[in-house]
C-alpha cells in the first residue's frame, strides 16, 4: 500500500509552541511538509499557495484569532483542509463556537498533544 505524503500547517502565535509541535509532528512517517505561521496574514499566506491537508490552530492569538480563521477556511470555495483546534482555551463556549465553526477536532494543548499523532496517522491511511 502507497501512503501520501502529508503536508501540515501549524498556527500560533508562541514561537517556542510551534518550533515543539514541528519537531514532534516532523517525525510521523508520512508528513513531508510541516509549516509554521504566527500570524493570521502568515497563515492565509500558506492556505493560499500550498493548500496543506491539516491545520492545527490556536483559538487565542492577538489580532485575527484561530475561530477567525478557522471561518474563513469554511467560508472559502476553495481547498478545505482538517482543522484541528489545538488551545489552553478549555471553556465549553469555546469548544462549542470552533465545532459550530467547522473544525474538526477540539483538542486540548496540555491534555490532548499526543492525540495529534494519532489522528494524522488515521488520516493519511484514510488518504491511502
Amino acid at each position: 500500500m502507497k501512503y501520501p505524503s502529508f503536508h501540515v500547517l501549524l498556527v500560533d502565535d508562541m514561537k517556542i509552541i510551534l518550533q515543539k509541535m514541528k519537531m514532534f509532528i516532523s517525525n510521523i512517517p508520512y508528513v513531508t511538509r510541516v509549516d509554521t505561521a504566527s500570524s493570521a496574514q502568515e497563515a492565509f499566506t500558506f492556505l493560499h499557495t500550498s493548500n496543506p491537508e491539516l491545520v492545527v490552530l490556536d483559538v487565542n492569538m492577538p489580532g485575527t484569532n484561530g475561530i477567525e480563521i478557522l471561518q474563513s477556511i469554511r467560508k472559502s470555495t476553495g481547498h478545505q483542509p482538517i482543522v484541528i483546534m489545538l488551545t489552553n482555551e478549555t471553556g465549553s463556549q469555546f469548544k462549542e463556537t470552533c465545532l459550530q465553526s467547522g473544525a474538526d477536532y477540539y483538542l486540548d494543548k496540555s491534555r490532548d498533544f499526543l492525540k495529534i499523532p494519532i489522528i494524522i496517522g488515521e488520516l493519511i491511511a484514510k488518504r491511502a
